[in-house]
């Protein structure tokens, strides 16, 4: 692979990746939060977010 593609590539994934964040953002916003707690944090069952818990 040659420099300028191997650029390109990383690009593309990274537009990418700022695709699936922002659809994980949005699915996460829109969820009925179902969540259960472990030790220092708690994660919904339906979408995964996961928040911390302080003490």
């Amino acid at each position: 692979m040659q420099i300028r593609e191997i650029v390109e590539k990383i690009n593309s994934l990274k537009g990418d990746l700022t695709y699936w964040e922002a659809l994980l953002h949005e699915v996460q916003n829109d969820c009925q939060h179902d969540y259960v707690k472990v030790d220092y944090y708690k994660t919904c069952l339906k979408c995964q977010k996961t928040e911390s818990l302080y003490y």
